[in-house]
């Protein structure tokens, strides 16, 4: 876990202060998948401590985002997730959050609580598993999955989820399964 903590504190101090990483637009900074590909086997818990993997949510559209509260750009990006996810019934499309938080599921209530969060569901990677298995090369991370469990795409760090191309990419994508 400590590894886990201090390897990404590396990055986010060798990348230093940027301007917001979404300066260009959603579109332009989604990376498809061409082809999709099976999602990996991530394992995670609910608030109840309820051992889960993706495989519990096929049948819908997932939007997976790897995220702790110590990371300023998740920080920023959190309640446009929370507005993302009220526009679409959990039937159809869920996000799921994933704290990497140390102590994970206390700093994920806490930040839930103290930013108003009322439309995302609590999760935590206990394991700390999923940023290797996504091969992610920092926080925040996004990638799509399909009803079938194929990851058609990913956003690296943060994004405007707010915007009106970030909205329609979702609606339509959702609509329409479009890859």
């Amino acid at each position: 876990m400590f590894l886990r903590l201090f390897a990404i504190a590396l990055f986010v101090l060798a990348v230093g202060p940027a301007e917001p990483a979404y300066a260009d637009s959603f579109t332009k900074r989604f990376i498809p998948d061409k082809p999709p590909q099976a999602a990996p086997m991530l394992n995670f818990e609910d608030v109840q401590g309820h051992a889960l993997t993706l495989k519990d949510f096929k049948g819908r559209y997932l939007l997976v985002n790897l995220w702790a509260s110590w990371c300023q750009p998740c920080v920023h990006e959190m309640p446009m997730l929370d507005a993302l996810q009220s526009k679409f019934s959990y039937r159809q499309f869920e996000i799921l959050a994933l704290a990497e938080d140390h102590e994970a599921l206390a700093a994920a209530q806490a930040f839930y609580s103290r930013h108003g969060l009322k439309n995302l569901q609590v999760f935590v990677d206990a394991s700390g598993q999923a940023p290797s298995l996504l091969g992610a090369r920092g926080l925040p991370l996004t990638f799509f999955i399909d009803p079938s469990g194929m990851e058609i795409g990913r956003v690296e760090g943060e994004a405007d989820w707010n915007a009106p191309d970030a909205v329609g990419f979702v609606s339509n994508w959702v609509s329409k399964q479009i890859y």
